[in-house]
């Protein structure tokens, strides 16, 4: 285990991004003894019930939560639970109230490094890309004092954390297979960070299957069987990561110095 134990911190638009997306990077950081955590925004209710979209949501936002937990579980980080917000529709709602939201949940945790998914919404998914915003604006404003006229952010202790990244794939990855679904892909000079997840590709898999309800989305399964799980890349937004730079190998450089 670790002797400098730091935190990493997961916001997400959707139950399932956590897996679908770094799942591998967070299990393997969570193995080594640091504390790994993720929020999400929606509770799914937009998604599939297995074949079906269904008109009463109900029992599949119940079911999703419980899809979640178990994920949480299989990947050994925490799961903080949703926001409450509306699957599918977060471009309707003010971006600075979800970034509200947001630095709420950073002071509370005080994470050392933030993470979330590449501006694109990798899918292109609007609520990938409304968040990415948002997340933004909290880590630049919740270790400020007076930024947020919010009395309920007022009374917790301002926290800054020290990285930021974007989730994102590779492009050199991606072009290996016949992947069926329109996503962006970074080219490898976009590309700041790369963790070598061989050791728990098998555990991120696992994660993803545990959001049995959603087994009729993107085939994931060729990804894997592809080997493209063992290796996660990142994009640092900050500090910012000048191209041409060396790549990192750890979410945690430079955070002991």
């Amino acid at each position: 285990m670790v002797t400098n134990k730091k935190t990493i911190l997961g916001v997400f638009a959707h139950p399932d991004d956590e897996s679908m997306g770094p799942g591998a990077t967070f299990a393997k950081y969570a193995a080594a003894g640091h504390r790994v955590a993720f929020a999400t925004a929606t509770d799914g209710g937009a998604g599939r019930l297995f074949d079906k979209r269904p008109q009463d949501n109900y029992e599949l936002r119940k079911l999703r939560r419980q899809e979640t937990t178990a994920a949480a579980q299989t990947l050994g980080i925490e799961f903080l639970g949703f926001m409450g917000l509306q699957d599918g529709v977060l471009e309707r709602v003010n971006v600075l109230d979800i970034e509200l939201e947001i630095v709420r949940i950073i002071r509370k945790v005080k994470p050392d490094v933030l993470v979330t998914f590449h501006g694109s919404g990798i899918s292109h998914h609007p609520d990938h890309r409304v968040m990415a915003l948002a997340l933004i604006g909290a880590f630049l404003g919740s270790g400020r004092v007076g930024w947020y006229k919010s009395a309920l952010i007022d009374a917790l202790p301002p926290h800054q954390p020290s990285k930021l990244y974007y989730y994102t794939i590779m492009r050199s990855m991606i072009d290996r297979i016949d992947w069926p679904r329109d996503v962006y892909a970074s080219p490898d000079d976009e590309i700041s960070t790369i963790i070598d997840t061989r050791d728990t590709a098998d555990i991120r898999w696992k994660a993803i299957k545990d959001h049995k309800s959603q087994g009729g989305g993107p085939p994931f399964e060729v990804l894997y069987e592809a080997g493209i799980f063992e290796r996660e890349a990142f994009v640092r937004i900050f500090p910012t990561w000048v191209k041409g730079s060396a790549i990192e190998s750890d979410l945690l450089d430079g955070l002991d110095e």
